[in-house]
């Protein structure tokens, strides 16, 4: 067995946006014996709840490898020198978080692999609360927003959405202030740094897995509680 090695691993720590992008552009990619989507919508909207309200949300671990085994949905990688990164552990939360961030399913996964889809998961912009679509209480209440629609397509304006309100003067800015801080709190989000384990290509698979599973994590952000402690997700 390996014995633990913190120096042999890159500690650093990439934003959320950052590795959604990597994914996109197949920089990310995840070996097939990885398993499925399988959290659940709970679990999907307390990982937006952590990050709204600056708790830890667990880490990454890559391997950094030009010779990648088989990968999960994707049949060859674009042309270019160098290395893809592996994700080893932390795809269910960079899923749902492609899935929430963009409105779309990451390149890895087809729709009919995702069975809980978190994508009518709503924003109260007022409270602060974070709830499924339920027509019978959202439906015409304009606080009430789709995260996914947070993020894309600049659809959500605080100001007309106050206006929305049917209160008048400085309660309707009172309340647009109100709405656009929550409003940008939550698309802050993408920029939040996650702690991440890189593996150089120097390391083989299995070498890589276990070098991950014995070491740390880096430290988290100053501006990040500890109380979750480590989370490993595969």
């Amino acid at each position: 067995m390996y014995e633990p090695a913190t120096t042999f691993l890159n500690f650093s720590m990439t934003k959320i946006n950052e590795s959604l992008a990597n994914i996109r552009n197949r920089d990310i990619v995840i070996p097939e014996f990885q398993r499925e989507y399988v959290w659940s919508r709970e679990q999907a909207k307390q990982l937006i709840v952590s990050l709204f309200k600056d708790y830890p949300v667990g880490g990454l671990l890559l391997w950094r490898t030009d010779a990648p085994p088989e990968l999960k949905n994707v049949d060859q990688l674009p042309e270019k020198i160098g290395t893809v990164q592996l994700l080893l552990d932390g795809q269910q939360r960079l899923t749902t978080l492609h899935m929430l961030l963009t409105g779309t399913i990451p390149i890895y996964y087809g729709a009919h692999e995702i069975f809980s889809d978190p994508r009518d998961l709503y924003l109260n912009l007022h409270s602060g609360d974070f709830q499924y679509y339920q027509p019978s209480r959202m439906q015409g209440v304009a606080s009430w927003q789709r995260v996914v629609d947070c993020f894309v397509g600049n659809t959500v304006d605080p100001i007309k959405l106050a206006m929305q309100s049917g209160q008048e003067g400085q309660e309707v800015m009172e309340l647009a202030s109100r709405l656009n801080t929550n409003s940008t709190k939550l698309k802050e989000s993408e920029k939040i740094d996650l702690p991440a384990q890189v593996v150089p290509h120097t390391a083989g698979l299995g070498e890589a897995i276990v070098r991950g599973s014995n070491s740390p994590m880096p430290s988290w952000p100053s501006h990040m509680s500890r109380r979750n402690g480590r989370s490993r997700d595969v």
